[in-house]
This record gives C-alpha cells, structure tokens and sequence, in this order.
C-alpha cells in the first residue's frame, strides 16, 4: 500500500482567498465567546479598599485598632496609594516618600508594615496599578543598613540606592553613627540619602523616626535636610504610647 504525502499548503493565495480567511478566523473566534475589544477594567470600590487596609493593621497587629492614629493620616495615605485627591485630608504629594515622625509607641512602624502588606495586595490584584512603580518596596532599620556597611562595606549599600529600588528605612536616627568598615567611618544614612535623592524621581523612600524634623541637619547635614524637603511628604503621630494598653 502506498502514502500519498499531504499536499503542502498553498501559498500563493489570492487577496480574495486571503480576506475570506481571515474573516472566517474572526467568525470562529466570537462564536466561542471571545471579544476582540479591549476589557473593561473592573469598579474600585473605595469604601472597600479602605476595609482592606484596616485589616492589613489588624494581620500585622491583631491587638491594634487603626482608629488610634488620627482619620486624617490613615485617610491620606489610602489617598496616597490611590491617588484619590477626595480622601487626600493632608495634601499628599503623591510622588514623594512618607516621612513618619513623632515619640515612640504610636504606630509608625506599624503603618509601614501594613502599607507595605496592601500595597502588595493592590498591585497583584488590580491591573490598573500594576505599572506604579511605587506600591513596592525593600524595608530595613536603620541599624540594619549600617550593619550591612560594617559587615560588608560601601558597595554592599549600593543595592539600596539604586534607581529602582523602593526603600522603607524603619528607625531612622537610632543607627550607630558613624559605622565603621575596618577603621574607615562613615555616616550610612548620610550617604544612602544624597544618592536616594538623585533617583527621587524613579524610585520612592518612606522613613519612620523618633527624631524631630530640627535634628535632621545636626546629624545628617544642612543639604541632606533641604533635600528631605523634595524626597518626603511629612506627617507627624501625636499621643500616648498604644504599648501601654496593647
């Protein structure tokens, strides 16, 4: 018994055949269902989002109620992220950095736990915020990054300071200053600052503090100060420490 070989296709179709094939490939396409136009993005509902983050505080601190740090500052921070300007209570730069400052035990570093957490959840589930660049982020103390110098030197810091990394920098002002790398000093914070400063327009920063916005320039300098000014949108935390009631 003999096999006759499959014909080859042709190819030299005419511009008739051609058309009618392919308008019988976009004929079997929407009789299974599929649109050839583009999908609706799906409704942010806000007042939902904003239950979101409450929770988010309660998975890094189920003890913790978010209603102890004042509505304005929660609210503009969710505006923040979203961009909503009727939620924005503070008048939020939405391209600059959070500067959370004020005494210890006021949920600071908390807030950065959680928005990191929802940050995360945003950018995975919405497509509309997949592309903003600012709803991730690294988080190391203070101490931490002047360790890293101790340990390993300058270049290890540079990873921090690239031009695409977001960076929270937890206890700002409570690292040893100056760290040392075998007898050579220098002041971490000082240094990942000027160079975070230079990429303020591709990357974000987000601080927590204990200091006061005058301590700045004695122990990072007069130009690290002012340049504060353009990387951070300052917000202060007033009160009673919540650790005592926790």
């Amino acid at each position: 018994m003999f096999w006759r070989k499959k014909e080859p296709a042709r190819i030299n179709k005419t511009a008739e055949e051609w058309r009618a094939e392919l308008e019988e490939g976009v004929k079997q396409i929407l009789s299974r269902g599929l649109s050839t136009t583009p999908q609706t993005l799906p409704e942010i509902d806000f007042e939902l989002e904003r239950q979101r983050l409450n929770g988010a505080f309660a998975k890094v601190e189920p003890r913790f109620d978010p209603k102890r740090i004042d509505k304005n500052v929660v609210d503009s921070i969710f505006a923040w992220i979203w961009r909503k300007d009727e939620f924005n209570k503070l008048n939020l730069d939405y391209d600059k950095g959070l500067f959370l400052y004020g005494p210890l035990g006021l949920g600071k570093s908390l807030t950065m736990f959680a928005l990191r957490q929802y940050m995360n959840w945003v950018k995975a589930h919405y497509e509309q915020k997949r592309d903003d660049y600012r709803l991730c982020a690294w988080m190391k103390s203070a101490s931490e990054l002047a360790n890293i110098y101790a340990v390993d030197g300058q270049p290890a810091l540079l990873s921090y300071a690239a031009h695409d990394v977001n960076l929270v920098i937890d206890e700002f002002g409570r690292e040893p200053c100056p760290a040392k790398y075998f007898g050579t000093e220098m002041n971490v914070l000082q240094f990942l600052l000027q160079l975070r400063y230079d990429h303020r327009r591709s990357s974000i920063t987000h601080v927590t503090t204990n200091m006061k916005l005058e301590d700045i320039a004695p122990k990072y300098g007069a130009y690290v100060a002012d340049r504060c000014i353009e990387m951070f949108n300052f917000i202060e935390y007033k009160g009673q420490s919540f650790r005592k009631t926790l």
